[in-house]
């Protein structure tokens, strides 16, 4: 479970909650973002764990998307060895 609490540009903030991370990078991969990539990140759980993040969406993907992976290669590594 993976949920995010964003910050508009108003200062109104909303919290979205998703299966994973996984669901989460898929969506905003595909041709319907699931957030703007300019909103703010106002705090990040996966799996009740707070992510150690600030910045906005786009950056947050883009971490997300080097955190898995490196858990891909390390499972790789691991199950090839």
């Amino acid at each position: 479970m993976m949920k995010l609490i964003g910050k508009l540009q108003n200062g109104m903030t909303f919290t979205e909650e998703f299966d994973g991370v996984n669901d989460f990078l898929a969506l905003q991969q595909s041709d319907y973002n699931a957030i703007a990539d300019e909103i703010e990140v106002v705090e990040v759980k996966i799996a009740d764990e707070v992510l150690d993040f600030k910045g906005n969406m786009g950056q947050l993907y883009y971490e997300l998307m080097k955190i898995n992976k490196k858990l891909l290669t390390v499972l790789l590594v691991t199950f090839f060895i």
